[in-house]
């Protein structure tokens, strides 16, 4: 997990419903979460990806959840665009967002909210999303129009 903007949008993978994954490796649940993100003063959790898990253990500890599923490597509609921007500009603490892996639909939405309220450029915003996340946004920056 990585700050992206610090104080206010989080990026991490999305949780498993277990402790190991389908390989058998550790695997963070969301109750592996909850204190971290209490300590980091996140009071909201958005989900891009299909369910894993049951949005209830976080909002059982107190944290607000929202699912705004889109597919991956694809673009969000524009409802999926306004919801996110809504929700978010509305929320007065931290915010955590996944998909999968917390890479691609992830620094994609973050970023539409660094380019409407920072001015980001989206080639910026690229760079600046890698350094924060390695790995972060599909495709290779030529695909980006300047």
């Amino acid at each position: 997990m990585n700050w992206i903007i610090p104080d206010k949008f989080l990026a991490f993978a999305g949780p498993s419903p277990t402790s190991t994954d389908a390989d058998g490796f550790p695997a963070f649940t969301p109750e592996d979460y909850v204190p971290i993100f209490r300590d980091a003063g996140i009071g909201l959790v958005v989900r891009l990806n299909k369910k894993q898990y049951d949005r209830r253990r976080f909002a059982d500890h107190g944290l607000k959840h929202v699912d705004l599923y889109f597919l991956d490597g694809s673009c969000p509609d524009k409802e999926i665009i306004s919801k996110f921007l809504l929700i978010v500009e509305n929320e007065p603490s931290a915010v955590a967002v996944h998909c999968k892996a917390g890479l691609g639909r992830t620094g994609s939405l973050i970023g539409l909210y660094a380019m409407k309220h920072y001015q980001f450029p989206a080639r910026a915003w690229i760079g600046w999303n890698r350094i924060c996340r390695p790995g972060s946004i599909l495709g290779p920056p030529a695909t980006v129009p300047l």
